[in-house]
């Protein structure tokens, strides 16, 4: 059993201590007499000494609470032993129904209601809650009209000084009896816990996953030898930093989200010292409340290496992946999602669809996945669908069988130039019904035409596509064969448009002016209307489009400061509609009719505005003001 401390305030406590432990046979690590201005040192010399739980009493227990992380235990007096006081105190003063004050420390007292009514007297309690109110308490019994006073030490001695009538609150066997018992309860309880941590810590370091525990504030409090060997690092290093310093990668949103109750489980794949690394995390939750998170990690082998030669031809042939998650601009919740989907998709070797519009970052995710998956030592392979006529796409994929078979100087294609790597499909929707059959075939069931002969190859790829259409709607065309859409749709990753999140839209402008005004050290103030003007055009060619627009407004401002006016005149100019006008198609710059009208008046005129005020019948300022509105002014300089 977890070994007890017993201190007490006086020797006469301590010989009624000395009778209990004789009767019951119990043995206690520490027994002795301390003073109250020692209190805490002596708990610790204690501790030192072996204690796990100590008993204490009134101030000397709160004193060592406060300075100990062991159970301490207060001992209580029962109702019986402060009866037998109050009997000992009205003997002594020979009053009907005298009044007695009781001071002390709230901890030290059991139940005392209806103890007026037994013993026929006037009680009043003054509990203690600091070091220095014993003389404010002894002054106030008194001025309250107290007989007698019963204390500890302390009040004992202020009384002392007063010569007033007090008594020792004295605690007995029954007050020892029942803080063993206390005691007893709690050293079983650390017994059971000591069994169930070297259960769990033998699990713990002989588990073949790394394992880490982290508290409330995502800080580390505990990591395996197996996390030690993942690291590179012993405990001592990582202990009581945040997570994701370590393990760089993690999502410290989804992390949040497991330690708050949102979601039961986490899992993802990050890479730590070159190592792919598969991520699980748990909260933990021994109540209603959640106290930290436990994250396993396993290593995840990949399915094998190519030869050493052949890959450094590979990745000098430029079959190189560049891009990782860090070079994602956007931070906005459906992106941050969609990237914790991918990442949780990389350890896979199954392919994966990616859907988005044109100018939207799937080609960095798909570079990404590649890089934080088993396959980020194997060549990463690009085949746009689009760029190779379809008569061409299936020698690009699976090879020349044009050739003689038997020439080793036979035409590979993608598959075997890709082994233990990734094969990136754009635009996957181009590909020729022909190579959509081969592709299924090959991906599914390992199964390859050579010479008009299925042949079963083991040819590890990663096969990754990616396409802005929603093909669901070929295959009801026939289009695109079903089989194929089922297989590669699986995991599917929705990227986000820049258009529909407006509200994180101007995040991503602001960083694409800051990277153009950097590299051409054109530094200038973009007002926040401009960047309104920026929000409220229809970005079709989301991150392409918005990032070379950014680009181009560096290079042609001509003032430090960019207002809305030229930024909705450079949009006008940049990206012109289309309307018919006249029965012929003519390109419109500006959207609204009456800035049109404006425009080719403004061109007839040659900039004359008071010769369009005329013709517009409307005076200068009125003109010059829709000049302003419509974007028009920075064309004429206005």
């Amino acid at each position: 059993m977890a070994n007890i401390g017993l201190l007490l305030p006086k020797y006469t406590i301590l010989e009624y201590a000395k009778e209990v432990l004789q009767e019951s046979g119990e043995n206690v690590k520490v027994l002795k007499v301390i003073d109250d201005a020692n209190a805490a040192l002596e708990a610790r010399k204690a501790i030192q000494e072996g204690a796990e739980v100590i008993i204490a009493r009134g101030f000397q227990a709160y004193c060592i609470k406060k300075e100990v992380n062991v159970p301490v235990i207060d001992m209580t007096l029962t109702t019986q032993e402060i009866g037998m006081m109050i009997l000992k105190a009205k003997k002594q003063l020979k009053k009907e129904c005298p009044v007695i004050a009781i001071i002390g420390w709230e901890n030290m007292f059991g139940n005392v209601d209806h103890l007026e009514e037994l013993f026929h007297i006037r009680l009043h309690m003054y509990y203690l809650k600091g070091m220095d109110e014993p003389y404010g308490k002894v002054e106030q019994a008194i001025e309250e009209g107290a007989d007698l006073i019963i204390g500890g030490v302390r009040v004992n001695q202020i009384t002392f000084e007063k010569r007033f009538p007090s008594l020792f609150i004295e605690s007995k066997q029954d007050s020892v009896r029942e803080a063993l018992k206390v005691a007893k309860s709690v050293a079983n309880v650390i017994d059971l816990e000591k069994r169930n941590n070297a259960q769990l810590e033998t699990v713990f370091d002989t588990s073949f996953n790394g394992i880490m525990k982290i508290n409330s504030y995502r800080e580390i409090v505990a990591v395996n030898k197996m996390m030690e060997d993942i690291l590179g690092k012993k405990a001592k290093e990582v202990i009581s930093f945040p997570v994701e310093k370590v393990l760089k990668g993690i999502s410290t949103g989804e992390i949040d989200r497991l330690i708050a109750g949102e979601q039961g489980m986490y899992s993802s794949s990050i890479l730590v010292n070159n190592q792919f690394l598969m991520l699980v995390g748990a909260p933990i939750q021994p109540d209603e409340s959640i106290n930290g998170a436990i994250i396993t990690c396993h290593r995840v082998k990949g399915p094998g290496k190519t030869d050493e030669e052949q890959r450094q031809q590979l990745f000098m042939n430029g079959y190189v992946a560049r891009h990782n998650y860090e070079d994602i601009m956007r931070t906005t919740p459906a992106m941050k999602r969609c990237i914790e989907l991918s990442r949780a998709y990389a350890p896979s070797s199954a392919p994966i669809l990616i859907r988005g519009e044109v100018g939207t970052e799937k080609e960095i995710l798909a570079e990404a996945i590649h890089n934080n998956s088993v396959a980020k030592d194997g060549p990463f392979i690009t085949f746009n669908c689009s760029a190779i006529p379809k008569e061409k796409q299936r020698r690009f994929l699976f090879g020349d069988e044009t050739a003689d078979k038997d020439k080793e100087d036979q035409e590979r294609g993608a598959f075997e130039k890709g082994l233990y790597g990734t094969i990136l499909l754009q635009e996957i929707e181009n590909i020729s019904l022909e190579c959509q059959y081969l592709l299924y075939k090959a991906i599914y069931e390992k199964m390859f035409l050579y010479h008009d002969v299925w042949v079963k190859r083991r040819m590890p790829v990663r096969i990754i596509a990616t396409t802005s259409l929603e093909l669901l709607n070929l295959t009801e065309q026939g289009r695109f064969r079903e089989d194929l859409y089922y297989l590669l749709s699986t995991l599917k990753l929705e990227v986000p448009s820049v258009r529909n999140e407006m509200d994180h839209m101007k995040a991503t402008a602001k960083r694409f002016i800051q990277k153009y005004m950097e590299k051409y050290s054109r530094y200038m103030e973009i007002t926040e209307e401009a960047y309104q003007v920026l929000e409220e055009h229809p970005w079709k060619g989301n991150m392409i489009q918005l990032e070379a627009f950014c680009e181009k407004i560096i290079l042609l401002a001509q003032k430090k400061r960019v207002d809305a006016g030229f930024v909705r005149t450079l949009i006008y100019d940049t990206y012109p509609g289309v309307q018919v006008i006249n029965g012929e198609e003519r390109l419109v710059i500006y959207n609204n009719p009456e800035a049109v009208k404006i425009g080719e008046l403004m061109e007839e005129c040659k900039g004359n505005r008071t010769l369009v005020a005329e013709k517009m019948g409307i005076s200068t300022t009125t003109l010059w003001r829709r000049i302003k509105k419509y974007g028009i002014a920075q064309k004429y300089g206005v």
